[in-house]
């Protein structure tokens, strides 16, 4: 009995490892991102190739989202168009982000802003490879502020 019982045991294991592709990893990546804007690069090239796009924020205090009228979602085109290369940085954050908006574009494609403070970001995908873009905002204007943006679309939110 203990020799069908291992025996068995032997089959079950070697069925369920030949189940795994090991040859094909999907989600295991390890390559280096190309560069540190690399995100921001990609929602700059769909917003100029006129992809349509949603754009929400989402309080994370709260829980709630709230959906941007179309007037103002060229927030985003005018946040990307004022940073400068400079503002890219590799610090890791850990903080908690107060708000996150979310860049959906009618292709299903969806992209993540974490807005940390008035003076850090960062940017990622949904289901992204890399590391996220960490982008600074201290020195853009004031009204490119996505944190200032932010406030302004919680005090004023739109009825639906």
């Amino acid at each position: 009995m203990k020799k069908i019982s291992s025996i068995f045991i032997i089959l079950l294991l070697s069925l369920t490892l030949t189940g795994c592709d090991f040859q094909n990893p999907r989600y295991i990546n390890f390559s280096m991102k190309p560069n540190n804007h690399y995100y921001i690069d990609k929602i700059k090239n769909r917003i100029l190739n006129n992809y349509k796009y949603k754009l929400y924020v989402f309080d994370t205090n709260l829980y709630k989202e709230f959906q941007i009228p179309d007037e103002e979602d060229n927030i985003v085109e005018d946040f990307i168009s004022s940073i400068n290369s400079d503002a890219y940085t590799d610090e890791t954050i850990t903080s908690k982000e107060p708000f996150k908006l979310t860049i959906i574009f009618d292709n299903g494609e969806k992209y993540l802003i974490k807005v940390f403070n008035s003076s850090i970001i960062s940017v990622a995908p949904w289901d992204g490879f890399y590391k996220e873009d960490v982008i600074s905002i201290k020195d853009l204007p004031l009204k490119y502020n996505l944190f200032d943006f932010c406030n302004h679309v919680l005090n004023n939110p739109i009825s639906k």
